[in-house]
């Protein structure tokens, strides 16, 4: 009899159907770490693993979708931006924001994150992609090259080198809504938050108007506690 109950309970909630999302607003923040060391990421020679991972990057790239990675003036990571904005050890890279109407697998679309050169600044290239199976996740394949550096008080540029130093960030992330997490990098990381969005109904013209759905109170995401649900 118990199992009965137990059953039927289940049966009850998996009925249950789902509130519908309108679509998804994903933020990012890029930021660099400006007391990084040396690592084993670096790949000032060219190497077999080198050439491969260019090739699949540049491989994404020719499949980016035409939605565009729109700056954020202000938005969910404002505040994390600000702290990290003065802090001595980082530098902000990009804040930027998209918005997708479907999270499905075979059409999540591929947005194209690319920073060209300005002066000394750093580049950056790559392309994120947020879908769902059962769970939401966030793929991130990024090929980060570093500002000029120092050395001997002299500014060297990357083009008097051999070759230029730059590193690849590829990572698969579970995310949750509303929650900040975390894709690390001994040089570079991405602050990353995922916000449904459900617009509210128009009143019929022949109807008393409608209470709008409510939403959360808190603008403000939790920051996710683990970096690692992965």
């Amino acid at each position: 009899m118990l199992q009965r109950v137990l059953f039927f309970g289940l049966l009850a909630l998996v009925s249950v159907p789902a509130p519908a999302i309108d679509f998804y607003d994903v933020e990012i923040l890029v930021f660099r770490q400006l007391d990084s060391q040396g690592d084993d990421e670096e790949l000032d020679v060219p190497n077999i693993r080198h050439l491969e991972l260019n090739l699949e990057l540049h491989d994404l790239l020719d499949r980016t979708s035409a939605i565009p990675l729109e700056p954020a003036i202000e938005g969910y990571l404002s505040h994390p931006g600000q702290r990290i904005g003065n802090s001595r050890d980082y530098e902000i890279l990009f804040h930027g924001r998209w918005s997708q109407t479907t999270s499905d697998r075979q059409g999540a679309p591929y947005i194209r994150i690319d920073l060209p050169a300005v002066g000394r600044s750093s580049t950056l290239i790559g392309v994120l992609r947020l879908f769902a199976t059962d769970l939401l996740y966030v793929d991130a394949f990024l090929r980060y090259r570093p500002a000029e550096q120092q050395a001997n008080n002299q500014i060297v540029k990357s083009t008097e080198r051999n070759t230029q130093p730059y590193y690849f960030l590829k990572e698969r992330r579970r995310v949750k809504f509303r929650e900040v997490h975390f894709l690390d990098h001994p040089k570079f990381g991405i602050l990353l938050t995922v916000w449904p969005v459900k617009l509210p109904e128009l009143p019929s013209p022949t109807n008393e108007p409608q209470s709008t759905i409510k939403t959360d109170s808190a603008n403000t995401p939790s920051i996710s506690p683990s970096s690692s649900d992965f």
